[in-house]
């Protein structure tokens, strides 16, 4: 379990020119009459891959990010709100990695949450920035920003496979049994907890915190910290069958993994390469999702329910080893 994060990304936005220059190049407003030929190509660069981006999701039939539940703020008619899908296969990544590279060094920074987890916000929050794009375009928030959440989240989920790609090569069959078993008693474990300590609000905040981040460290990390929960509340656990054996199994599997992590091969250039290239998507992305909460937030600071929307699964998340 790694240590908590700073929300440093929130004010980012506004001191980063690289990424003032990634919203200039995602603006749908006119470009000034002065404007440097590198940045008149990295528009012309982004604008072709969005409307690539277009092409290969209307061509794809196969959707790889669940639709969100319908919303309805509160005063206005019935109109669901539907999160957008990630296609497959789209390309994207490649298209707009010249752009990626662009961003400064030490702006770059790993995923402050699981991969899925972020695009999964993206993709809800775009759904609920499209009803109210009218609104957003008159405080600077062009319908090209807001597509630029969708494009993003495309090209990260395309890097992290490139990444999860890699680093499969040097997963054996039965390294990789041993984590699926951890994953999956991680999970059950995280269930059971949420269920029987659901009046206990610090129980619940603790097994939160267990909860992000991801990677064999983290995993690793994860089954220690559960088996101690359920030797905690012995009691409440033995209600689901959860006892000694699952600490002992726990506690077993978190060995294997940590035995994996310390015989772990150093990283090639390629792994490297990839996982760069996927934290510099992760960087823009999460600074899209802040832009578009600040947004949403100021917008509808009179109108707490609606605003609610814009930031209810803005949480600050902890950095887990990737």
């Amino acid at each position: 379990m790694a240590k908590p994060s700073s929300p440093k990304h929130l004010g980012a936005a506004a001191t980063s020119s690289a990424l003032v220059r990634l919203r200039e190049l995602a603006s749908a407003a006119k470009p000034p009459t002065r404007r440097s030929s590198a940045k008149s190509a990295a528009k012309q660069a982004t604008a072709k891959a969005e409307k690539a981006t277009a092409k290969a999701e209307k061509a794809t039939a196969k959707p790889v990010v669940a639709t969100a539940p319908a919303v309805t703020p509160v005063g206005e008619e019935h109109t669901p709100t539907v999160a957008p899908e990630l296609s497959t296969g789209a390309g994207v990544l490649s298209r707009v990695a010249v752009m990626l590279a662009r961003v400064p060094k030490e702006h770059v920074a790993a995923p402050e949450q699981p991969v899925p987890h972020l695009i999964s916000e993206s993709l809800a929050l775009l759904a609920v920035a499209r009803r109210y794009a009218d609104k957003l375009g008159k405080i600077g928030f062009s319908d090209a920003m807001l597509d630029g959440l969708q494009l993003y989240a495309q090209a990260l989920h395309e890097a992290q496979a490139q990444l999860d790609s890699l680093r499969g090569k040097h997963i054996t069959q039965a390294e990789q049994k041993a984590f699926l078993q951890a994953s999956e008693l991680r999970t059950q474990l995280l269930l059971a907890g949420r269920l029987v300590l659901r009046k206990d609000r610090k129980a619940l905040e603790a097994l939160d915190a267990i909860a992000e981040g991801d990677g064999l460290a983290d995993l690793a990390r994860d089954l220690l910290d559960l088996a101690l929960v359920v030797e905690t509340y012995p009691t409440d656990l033995a209600r689901l069958g959860l006892g000694v054996e699952a600490v002992v199994k726990a506690r077993e599997l978190a060995k294997k993994l940590t035995a994996k992590l310390d015989a772990q091969k150093p990283k090639t250039d390629a792994e490297r390469a990839a996982e760069d290239l996927r934290n510099r998507a992760a960087t823009v992305l999460q600074e899209l999702i802040a832009e578009a909460r600040l947004g949403g937030a100021y917008l509808f600071r009179k109108e707490p329910r609606v605003a609610l929307l814009f930031t209810a699964t803005h949480l600050s998340r902890r950095r887990g080893s990737r």
